[in-house]
């Protein structure tokens, strides 16, 4: 049977037990839904990895930033220049970058046949290296509707009674007392979906439940059948935009932060009319429930988006042109 186990405050041993539950349903996950290539050890051997396909894709979430692109792995650099190279909504995850990564990001970017980004300050940053006028594309999650992404998790749900879902990446207290003012306001329980980046550990004094038996298939459940879904994750608010579930979205930086990745969310919510659900944590729990999300015509914004992607995506793997 799953293993459901609530965290025990400054217990190491408990934190590497609960850990090791999500783990193994991640390892399920992958052995049952991915197919991997040949595991390589070298550069060498992954250069010529790449030379047997006829297209190689980097893509997508954060894996432009600075460090990323200091590795020069995610950057293709290792893929020949006869093989065809795609980059379908990367991101760099900051809306600047190091003035010394610029010769080596314009020369990156300029050898990529086909470029597209998640982020509207990707998409400036590219033209500002390179000169290229690229497309923004929705996050490859966005592929899928919620009907399509049944096929990964069960029908009923986890979790029978009402709750408000949080999952943060960041450590903003106020953010916590949002999600328990909403708690005083509904009446609902708190599920936290706890240490997804770094262990908090406060987090564990406002959740009622804190299940770690969730692999990808469960955490889209457990999004899909929340009343409330409160995060400062991208791919949270995604998952609740295609299950039309209300959420609050967080600022996970300050807005003049020069390591902001905010814009990834401002870009997501923007197009689909949705700006008013992202929030401080300041706001009045009253004020924020008269508006609910119009998710009717976000799914509208969603399913054009990805007409245009799909679109963009095939034509680049089967290497027409795709800029005009």
């Amino acid at each position: 049977e799953k293993a459901k186990s609530k965290f025990k405050k400054d217990n190491t041993s408990q934190y590497a037990q609960n850990m090791s539950i999500r783990h193994e349903f991640y390892k399920e996950f992958y052995k049952n839904h991915f197919e991997f290539g040949t595991k390589v050890n070298t550069w060498v051997e992954l250069t010529n990895e790449s030379k047997k396909y006829s297209s190689v894709i980097v893509g997508s979430d954060q894996l432009w930033r600075p460090s990323n692109i200091a590795g020069h792995y995610f950057t293709l650099e290792f893929v020949p220049d006869n093989i065809n190279k795609i980059a379908y909504s990367t991101s760099f995850g900051v809306s600047i970058l190091p003035k010394y990564q610029h010769k080596q990001a314009s020369k990156f970017l300029s050898r990529i046949e086909y470029l597209s980004v998640r982020e509207n300050t990707g998409q400036k940053l590219v033209k500002d290296l390179t000169g290229r006028d690229i497309p923004v594309v929705c996050d490859p999650t966005m592929l899928f509707n919620a009907e399509q992404w049944m096929v990964i998790q069960k029908k009923e749900p986890i979790i029978k009674e009402n709750y408000i879902l949080t999952y943060f990446m960041g450590d903003n207290p106020q953010h916590r007392d949002f999600v328990k003012n909403l708690k005083k306001k509904t009446g609902y329980k708190i599920i936290g979906l706890l240490h997804g980046s770094v262990y908090i550990a406060d987090d564990e004094n406002y959740v009622d439940l804190a299940p770690y038996d969730v692999g990808p298939g469960e955490f889209i459940n457990l999004i899909r059948n929340a009343k409330f879904m409160c995060t400062d994750s991208f791919h949270g608010t995604v998952f609740s935009i295609l299950n039309c579930t209300p959420f609050f979205a967080f600022r996970r930086y300050e807005e003049t932060s020069e390591f902001s990745t905010n814009d990834r969310m401002h870009t997501l919510l923007e197009w689909m009319g949705l700006k008013c659900r992202m929030v401080y944590g300041t706001e009045e729990i009253n004020d924020v429930l008269l508006e609910m999300p119009n998710f009717e015509y976000a799914l509208q914004e969603v399913e054009e988006k990805r007409k245009i992607s799909f679109e963009y995506l095939k034509n680049a793997l089967k290497k027409e042109d795709v800029y005009e």
